[in-house]
């Protein structure tokens, strides 16, 4: 007899609001569409995140304000090797190369920093001087970013069949990311096979993202490349290396990348908040994740494997 059950989406829109404010049944349900999703493709759509709407504003304007600002100012304050965020110029980077392969150079700029607080041990913010406004817009912003991390690696451990904090101590001194990237307007069409952004995974723990604009696409498990136009009042997550290698590949780093859209060669904007753990929290197989088979991979420090793909991506300086 056919299903009068609708297709489940490829990459699914889940309402994570109960999981903070209703019973433990609503609470799991959430927890299983979480891993459904994580198990198959390794993104998904949040809606009822309780970010502000007034914070995401003000960081994306600031970010905008940023990217608009000559490059002499821009480029006041560098990204190198060994300084992992500040400033990335325009076709500064290929993604695809942390993967190993070989591509043209990405169609972006960045901007990124660190943790803020010093007691991370990571180095100091080195905070751009124009516009006025964008410190107090991007602490914010991490900061919410960060509240809403705690929730979603809660929900995983749940999935994970750990404790629902297993994953804090692993955390308290986080080394995460928040990137805004700028894809400028595209004059004339690029050279065939170059994207705004290379095919990738990330590097990290899992990735929490405002996405403005055409153009992100997901690879599914048969190859295929697969838009994803979330609405503006929700964030893309995904899980980065990091993750599967915890989980032993049970849940996906998934590969994606960021295409100039057939319909549109406009401006793009986007903000990243990659999260990843301590710098020298040991990432192997969680016990849960390693029942049934061997674990894949060597035990390593997250900071050792987040470097190791930061200067793969990066243009020799």
């Amino acid at each position: 007899m056919a299903s009068n059950k609708p297709p489940r989406a490829l990459v699914p829109t889940i309402d994570i609001a109960p999981f903070l404010s209703s019973a433990r049944g609503k609470r799991l349900d959430i927890v299983q569409q979480v891993k459904a999703a994580a198990s198959d493709i390794g993104f998904f759509v949040i809606v009822g995140h309780g970010v502000s709407d007034v914070v995401v504003r003000e960081a994306w304007i600031a970010s905008h304000a940023f990217f608009d600002l000559p490059l002499s100012v821009k480029s006041e304050v560098l990204m190198t090797s060994v300084y992992p965020y500040g400033y990335s110029g325009y076709k500064e980077e290929t993604l695809a190369k942390s993967q190993g392969e070989h591509g043209m150079p990405d169609l972006k700029e960045s901007f990124a920093i660190g943790p803020h607080n010093l007691a991370s041990g990571k180095p100091a913010v080195r905070w751009p001087r124009e516009p006025a406004c964008f410190r107090e817009a991007w602490i914010a912003y991490y900061v919410s970013m960060e509240v809403l991390a705690d929730t979603l690696l809660r929900i995983f451990a749940i999935a994970l069949e750990l404790p629902e904090f297993w994953f804090r101590d692993k955390i308290d001194r986080h080394s995460s990311a928040l990137r805004a990237l700028n894809y400028p307007q595209q004059a004339r069409a690029p050279i065939p096979g170059q994207l705004r952004a290379s095919a990738h995974t990330d590097y990290g723990s899992l990735t929490i993202l405002k996405s403005g604009g055409p153009g992100l696409q997901v690879q599914d498990r048969n190859g295929q490349w697969i838009d994803i136009s979330p609405s503006f009042e929700s964030f893309v997550v995904n899980l980065g290396d990091l993750m599967a290698n915890w989980t032993n590949d049970m849940w996906a780093s998934t590969p994606h990348r960021v295409v100039v859209s057939s319909l549109s060669g406009e401006r793009r904007q986007s903000m990243a908040f990659f999260h990843n753990p301590n710098s020298d929290a040991v990432i192997e197989c969680i016990p849960t994740c390693c029942r049934h088979q061997k674990p894949k991979y060597p035990p390593i420090t997250a900071g050792e494997h987040l470097m190791r793909k930061h200067v793969a991506a990066m243009k020799p300086y």
